[in-house]
């Protein structure tokens, strides 16, 4: 074979060794997606009131407030809102016995809060509050400022005092009158 048949033959074979080797080229598939999103609660919280309890010596016809003053945190991370206001809300479940001594009550109507430091006392009649409280037996102790803005997260230390008017009655038996009055802070 002359020389020039040999290097066609040569350059033939290499061409198709390099046609016939395997394809190393990137392979990819269809373009997917996924979405994605996240959400962070409202959140009110309330912090545990100090001090936790109290007595007093109640007298018929007279006013007899409880020693100290409760304070308590209220907190809040809300959504922005020119209309919304975070309350504190005390009550008593059942405002015709908010104090109890056997079958002898003392209703809510008789039970007043101040948080002006006795300036102004509200007796404990007013209605829920979204759904927070009782019917005749509520009393609103806190409310922000709308929470729209830089108010939207905050917290205030809330400090109230509560007294017990028997001036109108009703006349008590000799005993210990016990109750619980609840405190729920709530957004809206």
């Amino acid at each position: 074979m002359s020389l020039s048949i040999r290097a066609l033959a040569l350059t033939s074979c290499c061409a198709v060794s390099l046609v016939a080797a395997p394809a190393s080229a990137q392979v990819s598939s269809s373009l997917q997606q996924v979405a994605l999103g996240a959400i962070k609660g409202q959140t009110v919280t309330l912090g545990a009131p100090s001090p936790t309890s109290q007595g007093l010596n109640l007298v018929d016809g007279a006013i007899t407030e409880w020693a100290a003053p409760f304070t308590l945190t209220v907190a809040w991370d809300v959504t922005n809102s020119p209309t919304t206001t975070v309350k504190l809300v005390g009550y008593f479940p059942t405002p015709s016995q908010a104090l109890t001594f056997g079958t002898s009550y003392i209703p809510s109507s008789s039970i007043e809060a101040s948080v002006d430091n006795g300036l102004t006392w509200t007796p404990v009649t007013s209605n829920a509050v979204g759904g927070i409280g009782s019917a005749g037996g509520s009393v609103v102790l806190y409310t922000s400022a709308p929470t729209d803005g830089a108010n939207k997260t905050g917290s205030a230390a809330v400090t109230f005092k509560v007294r017990l008017n028997l001036t109108a009655g009703p006349a008590t038996l000799a005993g210990i009158y016990a109750g619980t009055f609840y405190l729920m802070a709530i957004a809206n």
